[in-house]
């Protein structure tokens, strides 16, 4: 009993007892400095904690936050871009997840549409993940949340295995998701040029973008599940691929512009301004497509 009764006293002390500069009535969290860490281990992130600096090592105050070290990050506020040439959050290392927390990154580009155009270009990304050289950082994720009005991409992930899922991309200058991997359940809207490049695209939109809907890489890319409607360009590209139980309509370009060999499978296309579906060289396989001139 006495055990306990020190144990409790010693607690008491801890929590009254006032550093220098502090009153003992001053609230207990008052004492205790306030990290950047969420309990369950993930760093937070916004716009203050970016123009303080030190998100991860190496991070200088303002923008870009570098992100420099694997594990999860979370923004916990948007983050306000106000030039065309700065970007949001430059990811550095693999293995990297960031839950955009249904915030934004907001940039200063407008895009307007009928045509599509924007305001202006840059070399600004709101999430970038290496720049297309050999080793580009790897597994790195990017989920729930809006980019909008960057001066040149929205997301740009090079590293093999990137995924971007439930994100927005709108108003880009110079495309939406740029993915070396998978995106899902996302969508490219007014864009200034391509809404979504990447391996695999699942259950996503490209809307009024001023390039092509959705691009597949040139490696075997898959498509499935997409509507991709209004695009200055071709609703999708195929490039040795398949596309399957897509929605294309009202774009300016081809519906479906293949690159053989590929395999067109139970897509439907409607009102597109060249041709409904497009093929390149030999060896396609075209079933079950639902089409109208």
């Amino acid at each position: 009993m006495s055990q306990r009764i020190s144990q409790g006293i010693l607690w008491v002390c801890l929590l009254t007892a006032a550093p220098a500069g502090l009153q003992a009535d001053d609230p207990v969290r008052a004492v205790f400095p306030v990290s950047p860490f969420a309990a369950d281990g993930v760093i937070r992130i916004d716009q203050s904690r970016a123009m303080a600096g030190s998100v991860t090592p190496g991070d200088t105050p303002g923008l870009p936050v570098t992100i420099s070290e694997p594990g999860s990050y979370r923004l916990t506020g948007n983050l306000t871009i106000a030039d065309l040439n700065t970007t949001a959050i430059q990811i550095t290392a693999d293995s990297v997840t960031l839950d955009l927390n249904g915030f934004s990154i907001i940039g200063p580009v407008v895009c307007t549409t009928e045509p599509t155009s924007c305001s202006g270009t840059g070399t600004g990304v709101g999430v970038q993940a290496g720049n297309g050289t050999l080793r580009s950082p790897r597994g790195v994720r990017v989920r729930n949340g809006t980019v909008r009005g960057m001066g040149r991409f929205g997301i740009w992930l090079s590293g093999n295995g990137s995924f971007v899922e439930k994100v927005t991309a709108d108003s880009n200058a110079d495309g939406g998701l740029n993915v070396a991997g998978t995106v899902i359940e996302s969508a490219a809207t007014q864009n200034g040029a391509f809404g979504i490049i990447a391996l695999s695209v699942r259950d996503s939109t490209a809307f009024q973008n001023a390039g092509d809907g959705v691009i597949l890489e040139a490696n075997g890319g898959v498509a499935t599940g997409n509507v991709s409607s209004q695009n200055v360009g071709s609703g999708i590209i195929v490039q040795g691929g398949t596309a399957t139980g897509n929605t294309v309509f009202l774009n300016q370009g081809a519906g479906i512009t293949a690159l053989c060999p590929s395999s067109l499978v139970g897509n439907t296309i409607v009102v597109s301004g060249t041709a409904t579906i497009e093929t390149h060289g030999d060896g396609c396989a075209l079933a079950n497509n639902a089409t109208r001139p």
